[in-house]
């Protein structure tokens, strides 16, 4: 993703790739980069040089991560796009 490209409202993968860095066969350089970035609240997009597309989803390894963490933490009642996307819209931060 560009530095200060803004990913707010860009659709979510509804699968993970098969390159996905956290499928079995991810790449832990690439993995571990965007764990850093999902802690600094940032998401990561669907990365074309994995994948071969345009960067215009959000990755669903990223995100199923990003799931267990803020449930851990007790924002998040389950782990689903459903409870992430209700507590999104309780903080203000999607209408």
């Amino acid at each position: 993703m560009a530095s200060g490209k803004s990913v707010r409202g860009w659709p979510l993968m509804k699968r993970k790739c098969t390159t996905c860095p956290f499928g079995p066969n991810g790449d832990p350089f690439i993995r571990d980069g965007v764990v850093s970035r999902l802690f600094k609240g940032s998401q990561r997009c669907h990365h074309p040089v994995l994948a071969g597309k345009k960067e215009t989803h959000l990755c669903r390894g990223a995100r199923d991560l990003q799931l267990t963490i803020l449930t851990g933490f007790g924002l998040l009642d389950e782990p689903t796009d459903a409870a992430f996307e209700k507590r999104s819209r309780e903080l203000g931060a999607i209408k």
